[in-house]
């Protein structure tokens, strides 16, 4: 993904594209956590049963 990024910004510095990647993947992750709770409280609404 640097080399991606090093031709989107080439100005950039190695700093500023590390401190990007690590937010990009630390927004992916949540938004991955988001994702499932989003799913299992949509899904407890049409699945009858205790989930927990």
């Amino acid at each position: 993904m640097t080399a991606l990024a090093t031709r989107f910004f080439p100005r950039a510095s190695v700093e500023a594209i590390a401190d990007v990647e690590t937010f990009l993947s630390v927004t992916l992750f949540c938004f991955g956590g988001l994702l499932i709770s989003v799913s299992i409280i949509v899904a407890d609404k049409y699945m009858p049963g205790e989930w927990f």
